[in-house]
């Protein structure tokens, strides 16, 4: 109904007698208008119980703000009398627009426009087709009214907005003789932002029609209930009235600085729900008093009042705190940082809120992707690394980290060992991430950063020296060895001399194969020998020979460790392998073996070979020649060689 020009349509209701005008009944109806007469029907259905004034009442103009199907209205009244002179009757005023354009704002703006029907001479606005008003005119005018300051309504407004705020959307009546109702709308509109849902009726006759704006406001309550039943009412000034804290400052601060001072601390909230005032409550409300910046800042900017201060040394201050610091990018929270890191006049004190920041700052730090500015922040500071390691031990207990890699568990003590946390499994939460790290991947992570970050490698050969033999762990922890070449290009690069060297490989050879490498006859101890003495692989570490034989219980299998260590020595002299010999060895001793547990008496019962007995003979042995029959052949040997000397010697004496 509105032209594309920006242009508000009108109707002025007056008093005429229709049964002169061409039928229908005497009354208030539409008598000017810019409207179709389809558009103008249409409205004076909509408008009827608006527009009429009951006898009796006073003499004030009426101002009402109303929405219909997505259009505002704006109706003024004045009392006026029918052609008789009689009472009740009214000259009403609506102009009508898009609900964008014609909103409650500008219906405040308009309170005392000139132009209103019934305030100027009856001729400004003659019978029939009369003309739309601009708007750009319009919100001039409410632009000019609305900077004006408003007239405080005083304790009215504070009861008026603690039942607003308790629930904005609830229908509300107030009963107050000659109330200043445009103040008090504009001191809800500024508080509460946006109101385009907001409605309301000023001076009205009644609060028992239909279809009432959602604010009424009345002299006096007479009549029935009718619809009023639906709507609460508020009686400004009755005793034992209290006032919410939250809605005291509020008001407070509107008398101050009116939307100006609001509007910062209400920012882009739209406050339709009662859950919507309380969530704007909980987020601006620190200690029982609101707080138009953070906590922080009002405290860094000397903004803070001595109840905020007091409240930096309880429980909830330090709540909201470490609440308001997260909140903040990597950047400004060094910025905070920097002013209340230990040693500093804020963490001296309020020492909790302090140390709230600096452990959020380190569980900041400590992430991945953290900016060097806060790392840097963080480490010129005097803080705790117990902090460093109270997170390490918190993160490594959390289920969401359980499939963090090997390697990212490595990075992570790196990060806290450049905090002052020492790399060393005497620091928990040092030791809680390496004991989330498999024994093989130890191996080969102490492999990987030798020659680049000793430290790391020392701690992670400690880890794995510490670990228990774990036989369901064994062929990838000797796997791991394997790929390493038994780490031979790691220990003996690290500080110490060769006993302690020594000593390293000992306990890693005890957690890789536990008593098993003593068993000089195992497959665990041929498997080691075997792979070290391999034709390709590189000198054995005397060290690592020397860890090795201290496995074996005998003299025998002691030896059998130092071949690899004499190999080495010959081929470094130049001499030749003494490897395929040691193998030719061990193949002698095998059968030597067997044959002496041949020779001995098969284990029998009730005359039985046992299955024992039989199992410890290799096969070939039990499908061998007879003992009877070697014996027999070694005597035949014999006499034929008694025979070819007893020739020889008679040749002897012939010839002489």
């Amino acid at each position: 109904m509105t032209q594309p020009s920006g242009r508000i349509d009108q109707i002025v209701f007056r008093w005429r007698a229709r049964a002169t005008a061409g039928g229908g009944q005497d009354g208030v109806g539409p008598d000017a208008t810019s409207l179709t007469e389809s558009a103008v029907a249409w409205w004076d259905e909509r408008l009827a119980l608006r527009i009429t004034r009951a006898p009796g009442r006073n003499e004030r103009p009426s101002l009402a703000y109303l929405r219909v199907d997505g259009q505002g209205v704006i109706l003024h009244k004045v009392p006026a009398r029918d052609d008789h002179g009689r009472p009740g009757a009214a000259i009403a005023h609506a102009l009508i627009g898009p609900a964008e354009l014609v909103n409650v704002q500008l219906a405040l703006g308009l309170e005392h426009w000139p132009h209103w029907a019934g305030r100027n001479d009856p001729g400004a606005y003659p019978p029939g087709r009369i003309g739309t008003v601009p708007f750009a005119v319009l919100r001039e005018h409410a632009d000019a009214a609305l900077a004006q300051p408003v007239q405080d309504p005083g304790p009215v407004f504070d009861e008026l907005l603690d039942r607003v705020l308790a629930n904005p959307a609830a229908p509300l009546t107030v009963v107050l003789p000659d109330a200043p109702a445009t103040a008090l709308v504009r001191g809800l509109v500024d508080v509460l932002g946006d109101v385009r849902d907001l409605t309301f009726a000023a001076n009205e006759d009644t609060d028992t029609d239909p279809d009432l704006p959602r604010l009424v406001f009345l002299d006096a309550v007479t009549g029935g209930s009718g619809y009023a039943a639906t709507r609460e009412r508020l009686y400004p000034g009755q005793p034992g009235v209290r006032i919410d804290g939250f809605t005291q400052q509020l008001a407070d601060m509107w008398r101050r600085g009116g939307a100006a001072e609001l509007a910062p601390l209400r920012g882009q909230r739209s406050l339709s729900r009662a859950a919507d005032v309380q969530q704007w409550e909980r987020e601006v409300v620190v200690g029982g008093r609101i707080l138009r910046t953070t906590l922080l800042e009002a405290v860094m900017t000397g903004q803070a009042a001595p109840e905020h201060l007091d409240l930096l040394s309880t429980e909830a201050g330090q709540r909201q705190i470490e609440a308001e610091a997260a909140k903040l990018n990597d950047g400004e929270l060094a910025t905070v940082y920097q002013t209340w890191q230990p040693g500093g006049p804020y963490a001296a004190h309020y020492p909790g809120a302090g140390q709230v920041i600096t452990r959020l700052v380190v569980q900041r730090a400590m992430r991945t992707g953290a900016s060097k500015t806060l790392r840097e922040t963080l480490k010129r500071s005097a803080f705790d690394p117990d902090l460093v390691d109270a997170h390490l031990r918190g993160w490594a207990a959390h289920g969401r980290n359980a499939n963090a890699g090997p390697a990212a568990i490595v990075e992570l003590a790196q990060l806290a060992a450049s905090f002052g946390v020492p790399p060393a499994l005497q620091s928990p939460g040092i030791k809680a991430l390496m004991d989330r790290i498999a024994l093989a991947d130890l191996i080969e992570l102490a492999n990987r950063y030798t020659g680049s970050n000793v430290h790391t490698t020392e701690l992670l050969l400690s880890a794995a020296e510490g670990r228990g033999f774990d036989p369901g762990g064994l062929d990838a922890a000797q796997m791991a060895l394997e790929r390493t070449d038994y780490l031979i290009y790691c220990i003996p690069f690290l500080p110490g001399d060769a006993q302690i060297a020594q000593d390293r490989w000992q306990r890693l050879l005890r957690a890789v194969f536990g008593e098993q490498l003593g068993d000089e006859h195992g497959r665990v101890h041929h498997d080691v020998l075997k792979f070290l003495g391999r034709k390709d692989a590189p000198e054995v570490p005397p060290a690592l020979a020397f860890a090795l034989r201290t496995f074996p219980g005998t003299l025998a299998g002691k030896a059998r460790v130092d071949q690899l260590a004499a190999r080495d020595f010959y081929l470094a002299a130049g001499l030749e392998d003494i490897w395929p010999e040691r193998d030719e060895l061990l193949r002698t001793e095998r059968r030597t073996k067997v044959l002496r547990q041949r020779s001995e008496p098969v284990e029998r019962t009730g005359g039985t070979v046992t299955r024992s007995a039989v199992a410890g003979v290799p096969a070939r042995v039990r499908r061998g020649v007879e003992p009877r029959l070697l014996m027999i052949i070694g005597g035949a040997a014999l006499v034929v060689v008694a025979l070819v000397a007893v020739v020889i010697f008679a040749m002897s004496g012939g010839s002489q």
